[in-house]
């Protein structure tokens, strides 16, 4: 239960691969949800990280009550962002406006230019894109 007497959405650790950070994207998840159980709760779809580096994509499935997150790739995700992992992980640290980063901030800068020049490609519906970079937010 969530200091609101809510509670937390399940979040479940799926399928790992050899070349997979499925785990450390599940810490981020587990964290979120713990902070955010709303957000969580009401999230509905399938995500899915691509990273250049030759690491394993890795599948984030929200559904009712429960969030699964696992290395490998969704046929047909509702959401694909993909790039270089600290192009994608400066996305989760800079400061969030509106569940975009905030172009007031250096950090919010960086990260918009990221997207606006192509290093991160956000493919899909892209209010399921701000509520997970809000669900993620390090701060």
């Amino acid at each position: 239960m969530t200091a609101n007497g809510s509670p937390a959405p399940d979040v479940r650790l799926g399928a790992t691969a050899d070349d997979g950070i499925a785990a450390s994207i599940f810490a981020l998840v587990e964290r979120g949800a713990a902070r955010r159980p709303e957000l969580a709760r009401e999230m509905r779809g399938r995500i899915e990280l691509c990273f250049e580096e030759g690491l394993a994509p890795v599948r984030l499935g929200f559904e009712e009550g429960v969030v699964v997150v696992e290395d490998g790739a969704w046929d047909t995700p509702d959401l694909r962002i993909s790039g270089r992992l600290p192009h994608v992980v400066a996305l989760t640290v800079a400061p969030l406006v509106g569940g975009v980063p905030n172009p007031a901030t250096v950090r919010g800068r960086s990260a918009l230019a990221k997207v606006a020049g192509g290093a991160v490609r956000v493919e899909g519906n892209r209010a399921l894109g701000r509520r997970l970079l809000q669900l993620l937010a390090i701060r």
